[in-house]
C-alpha cells in the first residue's frame, strides 16, 4: 500500500510524495558537521597508529650519495653521455616520467572524483576512527542504507523495469491509433520516474524553457548510463547509442519494441554508416521524439569534458545543449565501463545515499555558415563546460580505451629499436 500511495501514483502524475529534499537537506547537514568534526583540532592532533620510522645518520648518507649519482652532470655534451652512461643517469628521466604519468590530463578522468571530507560511506575513504560521535553516525547510516532504504529500492527499480518492459510490449501489439505516440511516452516516462526513486534522486532543473523540441538534437555530458533517466524523467527522448547487454540490454530491447532509437555496434563498420542516414529520417518526421546523444561516447567520472564526435554536429538540426552536474558527496555517479559490470555499478548507487544532479538547458544553437563541424562541436561543448563548471580538455576520450593491442606492441618495438641504436647496443 505504500508503495502504490507513496512512489506508484505519484510516479503517474509527477509529482513527489516520498520527502527527498528534505532528506537531502538533511544530508547535507550531516556531512557539514562531519567536516567540522574532522577539521577539529583535537581530531589533527591525534598521534597516528603507526609512528614514522626516525632515519639513522646511514640512512642520510646513503639517500645523498644516491642523489648525488642520480643528477646528470650538466656540462656534458650528449657525445660524452653517450660514452660515459651510468644506470642511475635514468632515475631523472624515470621520475619525470612517473610524475608525467601521475598527472595526465587524459586518465584522471576515468577514475572515480576525490572528496574533500568524508561522506560516511566506505568506498570513499574507508572507514577509519575520526570520533565516537561521528562513528555512531557512520554504523547508523550503514543501517539505514542496507535494512531500509535498500529494500525499497530494490522494489522501485524491479517495478520500474517491468513496468517498461511490460508497457512497451502491449503498444508493440496494438495497432495505431491518433494518440498512441503520448500514451507511450506518458508510460515511459512512468518507468523513468520509478527508476530515479530507486535512487533516491534529487534532479534540479534549470531553465525548462530551452528543453529540446521534436527535429532537434540534445547533446549532454556523459557520466554513466543514469544520466539517460535523470534526463528522460523530464522529457521523452529517442535515444542513439552503444548496444549492451544485461540490465541495459533489456532496457534497450523493451524501449524499440514501441519507439524510434537507434542502436549500434562500434565494432561493426556498417552500423556506424547507417546511424547518420536514420537520425536524418528520424529527425525528418516532426512526430518523432527529440534525439538524445552523449557525443563523448564513453563515460567520464563528471569533472571533466572530452572531445565531442563530430558526427551529430554535422545534422541539419538545431542542437539544445545541456549540462549534467552531479553531486558526488551523496554517490559516485561515474560508471568505469572497464572495471566494474552494470550489475556492479548499480549496486553501488543503491547502497548510496542518494543521487543529486542538476540539470542546466542552455539555449539552442545551430552551426553557422562558415563554422566547419567540427568547430560546432567544439563550441558546444565549451559551452556545457562553462555551464557546469567543468573542465574542458581537448583529447579524444576513447584515445585511452581504444588503442589497439597492435599498435601498443609497434611503438613498443620502436621504442626498443631507438634506445639499442641511442647507447650502441646496434
Amino acid at each position: 500500500a505504500y508503495f502504490i500511495v507513496f512512489v506508484f501514483i505519484p510516479s503517474c502524475f509527477g509529482f513527489d510524495m516520498s520527502g527527498r529534499r528534505f532528506y537531502v537537506y538533511i544530508l547535507e547537514r550531516i556531512f557539514e558537521w562531519g567536516r567540522k568534526v574532522e577539521e577539529s583540532p583535537v581530531v589533527q592532533q591525534i598521534p597516528p597508529e603507526t609512528p614514522p620510522v626516525t632515519p639513522t645518520g646511514e640512512d642520510f648518507r646513503v639517500r645523498k650519495l644516491v642523489r648525488q649519482n642520480s643528477k646528470i652532470p650538466r656540462n656534458r655534451s650528449f657525445g660524452t653521455f653517450q660514452r660515459d652512461f651510468h644506470l642511475s643517469d635514468v632515475c631523472e628521466f624515470a621520475t619525470s616520467a612517473f610524475e608525467a604519468i601521475t598527472d595526465d590530463e587524459v586518465t584522471k578522468g576515468f577514475s572515480a572524483e576525490q572528496l574533500s571530507g568524508w561522506n560516511l560511506l566506505w568506498r570513499n575513504k574507508g572507514y577509519y576512527f575520526i570520533s565516537w560521535r561521528l562513528t555512531l553516525v557512520y554504523w547508523f547510516g550503514v543501517a539505514i542504507r542496507y535494512g531500509v532504504l535498500l529494500p525499497m529500492r530494490l522494489v522501485c527499480l524491479s517495478s520500474g523495469l517491468l513496468w517498461l518492459v511490460i508497457s512497451m510490449a502491449v503498444f508493440s501489439a496494438l495497432p495505431n491509433f491518433n494518440s498512441r505516440r503520448l500514451v507511450e511516452n506518458w508510460a515511459t516516462l512512468v518507468a523513468y520516474r520509478l527508476v530515479s526513486r530507486a535512487l533516491s534522486a534529487h534532479i534540479r532543473y534549470h531553465n525548462s524553457e530551452n528543453k529540446a523540441r521534436p527535429g532537434g538534437v540534445c547533446v549532454a555530458n556523459h557520466t554513466s548510463p543514469i544520466d539517460v533517466a535523470v534526463l528522460c524523467v523530464d522529457k521523452c527522448f529517442s535515444l542513439v547509442g552503444q548496444k549492451h547487454g544485461g540490465v541495459l540490454g533489456i532496457m534497450q530491447r523493451a524501449l524499440s519494441m514501441a519507439q524510434n532509437h537507434v542502436w549500434f555496434e562500434r565494432s561493426v563498420v556498417s552500423d556506424r554508416s547507417n546511424v547518420a542516414k536514420r537520425l536524418s529520417e528520424h529527425l525528418a518526421d516532426k512526430r518523432n521524439n527529440p534525439i538524445l546523444i552523449f557525443p563523448e561516447g564513453t563515460c567520464i567520472n563528471n569533472t571533466k569534458v572530452y572531445m565531442f564526435k563530430k558526427g551529430s554536429f554535422e545534422l541539419e538540426a538545431p542542437i539544445y545543449p545541456v549540462a549534467l552536474k552531479y553531486d558526488s558527496r551523496f554517490a559516485d555517479p561515474f560508471w568505469n565501463s572497464s572495471q566494474q559490470s552494470m550489475e556492479t555499478y548499480l549496486w553501488r548507487l543503491l547502497t548510496s545515499w542518494a543521487l543529486v544532479v542538476d540539470v542546466y538547458y542552455l539555449e539552442p544553437t545551430s552551426r553557422q555558415e562558415d563554422e566547419t563541424s567540427l568547430n560546432f562541436a567544439s563550441r558546444v561543448k565549451t559551452s556545457i563546460c562553462m555551464k557546469g563548471g567543468l573542465v574542458d580538455v581537448v583529447w579524444d576520450g576513447n584515445v585511452k580505451r581504444e588503442l589497439s593491442r597492435q599498435v601498443l606492441k609497434q611503438k613498443k618495438s620502436e621504442w626498443q629499436d631507438t634506445t639499442a641504436v641511442r647507447f650502441g647496443f646496434k
